[in-house]
């Protein structure tokens, strides 16, 4: 196990360092990045494991795609935030377990491309002058194209959406902050940064703006 970069105490007072360390170890975080992981990511990690929400190994095979070990796998590339408070740190979205996440990213889907299928059968009718109706089995694959079908497209353009890896990047390599949801509000976001990661990594305040 490797040594503690922090000390943490539960409630009652007793060490959770020991088992914090562990669990980072198990999901594969300290193989693929130690030292670059923050103690407040651990935590939310740590307790995502308890609550079965994200799954752990969704947000450590984002990070492993970041650090160019593993494929990536059809999301939208890591991007920079570009106001405050949290201009100066990356993105990269993973995906939740969930109806909610996958409803996201079915609306993204039809917003972006619409539904193809439909529009080539209306096409086709156009084309021959005839006057056609949709049927009853044509529901099924209506269904099929803006859901399965939108969804491998989203992949092909690396356009799936998620929620929030926050990371900085520091002398070529990335530093993986916390976690962070469209609607948790970016001045908690960073005020959670600001609190803990700070203390972890100082050069955090020469990139922070505000």
């Amino acid at each position: 196990m490797s040594s503690p970069r922090f000390i943490a105490t539960r409630s009652d007072g007793s060490d959770a360092t020991s088992e914090l360390l562990s669990f980072s170890e198990a999901i594969g975080l300290e193989s693929v990045v130690s030292g670059r992981y923050s103690f407040l990511l651990l935590l939310e990690l740590f307790a995502a494991a308890k609550s079965g929400m994200p799954h752990p190994a969704k947000v450590v095979s984002q990070i492993r795609v970041l650090e160019g070990v593993e494929a990536a796998r059809g999301l939208k590339a890591a991007t920079q935030f570009k106001h405050p408070p949290l201009q100066g740190l990356w993105h990269q979205h993973y995906l939740e377990d969930g109806l909610a996440s996958m409803a996201q990213n079915i609306r993204k889907g039809i917003d972006k491309f619409g539904l193809p299928w439909v529009n080539q059968k209306i096409a086709d009718a156009k084309l021959s002058g005839e006057e056609r109706y949709f049927t009853e089995a044509d529901v099924t694959q209506i269904s099929h194209d803006a859901t399965a079908s939108n969804w491998e497209r989203l992949i092909n353009n690396e356009a799936l959406t998620g929620e929030w890896l926050i990371f900085a990047k520091h002398e070529g390599k990335n530093y993986y902050l916390s976690l962070g949801k469209h609607d948790s509000g970016d001045e908690l976001l960073r005020a959670r940064i600001d609190t803990i990661c700070l203390h972890q990594f100082a050069f955090l305040k020469d990139i922070l703006i505000g």
